[in-house]
């Protein structure tokens, strides 16, 4: 059988980072001037965009690389604290017995990411790329596609954001979006990914229904 290409997002779908995102956010918010977020207005910014989120705690964009950054630094020291999601090495195992290539492509660093899954043993993936930028990961996805020679009628993404569902479309490949991440399904759904999961095993199963014989 030929099995996809699945090309992970990390934060969000592999790891349990939503709320060790919003402790970090709230801890750097006194130094953007912005007002920390409580419970209830965190889970209303995951009904919507980035860009609207940004402007609803009253973020510019222009301060957003350097907020990232100091983001990653307190990340780094907190990181002790991250796990899989529920579900998920038991997903990486069974897609890696079923014959899956997968690979992560993120935002965050790969000191962090190679720290986590060596923490918790997560040794599935071919290779651990970065993205170019929070909002021109389609860019980062058809250099990937390019760089290590993929079949793009073979790739499926796999992310928690509709700006993942956005990037594989303007990569032309297919994506799996997951209900577990920072976007809500109702939005996820709104945007009308190829396939829409709430839990890890669905995936396992997805991806025996679509696995193709080889050709002779």
């Amino acid at each position: 059988m030929s099995s996809p290409f699945l090309l992970f997002d990390f934060d969000g779908t592999i790891a349990d980072s939503i709320h060790l995102g919003m402790r970090i956010a709230n801890n750097l918010a006194p130094q953007f001037g912005i007002k920390p977020l409580s419970e209830e207005q965190f889970a209303h910014l995951r009904t919507m965009s980035i860009p609207k989120a940004l402007k609803i705690i009253d973020l510019p964009f222009y301060k957003v690389p350097k907020a990232i950054t100091l983001a990653l630094v307190e990340y780094r020291k907190l990181i002790h604290e991250l796990m899989p999601f529920a579900g998920i090495p038991e997903m990486l195992k069974e897609l890696k017995e079923l014959g899956c290539h997968m690979a992560l492509l993120t935002s965050n660093t790969g000191e962090n990411v190679k720290h986590f899954l060596d923490l918790h043993e997560l040794h599935y993936f071919d290779w651990i790329e970065g993205t170019s930028g929070i909002l021109k990961k389609h860019s980062s996805i058809r250099k990937q596609i390019k760089k290590h020679k993929l079949d793009k009628a073979n790739v499926i993404y796999v992310g928690d954001e509709i700006r993942d569902i956005t990037a594989a479309r303007k990569s032309g490949i297919r994506v799996i979006s997951v209900s577990w991440g920072f976007h809500t399904t109702d939005l996820l759904s709104r945007f009308d990914p190829d396939y829409l999961v709430e839990k890890p095993s669905e995936i396992v199963g997805l991806i025996k229904s679509v696995s193709k014989p080889r050709q002779k």
